[in-house]
């Protein structure tokens, strides 16, 4: 009797540790490159066009409005939207988020929002503001200004991208 309650009770933590991984590896709701692209539009008239220098086959695409006119960083600043199409979607977004400098996942700050220090090629500094939307977007930010701040240009965006992924 002791024997086959042993048994028994070793059964349901196999069973439950099962469950766990099961659970913590199943997908993360997502939407595609078509809705995407598509529900952007509706919310800013504008179009998200695929980057393919940009963009990591296996892992993720890369979306921004095509050339940087002053026009378009004047109404978004510089920015790129990532869609991850790997199949470890917790992987890649953690990575796309993490610190460039030393691959660590650092605290979001207010809005959610992580934000990494960075030097231009001609040695200015500027902030790069990083935010999940959805289960597989993540959007990188640089404003007009080399501030750890957000401004109408990130609010344009993050209100797109917020009914993009709905």
């Amino acid at each position: 009797m002791v024997v086959m309650r042993r048994f028994v009770e070793a059964l349901a933590v196999v069973l439950a540790f099962s469950a766990g991984v099961a659970l913590a590896q199943a997908p993360v709701p997502g939407i595609t490159g078509s809705q995407l692209t598509t529900r952007f539009k509706q919310a800013t008239g504008d179009k998200l066009i695929l980057n393919r220098k940009s963009t990591y086959p296996g892992h993720y695409k890369a979306y921004d409005v095509g050339v940087p006119t002053i026009a378009r960083k004047g109404k978004y600043g510089t920015f790129t939207v990532y869609l991850v199409t790997g199949t470890d979607v917790e992987a890649e977004v953690t990575d796309l988020l993490a610190d460039g400098h030393t691959g660590m996942l650092g605290t979001p700050g207010a809005g959610n929002i992580y934000w990494e220090l960075g030097k231009t090629i001609y040695g200015d500094d500027y902030w790069l503001a990083k935010r999940r939307y959805g289960g597989n977007i993540v959007l990188w930010w640089i404003g007009s200004k080399p501030v750890k701040k957000t401004d109408l240009t990130w609010k344009r965006l993050h209100t797109a991208l917020t009914k993009a992924t709905r």
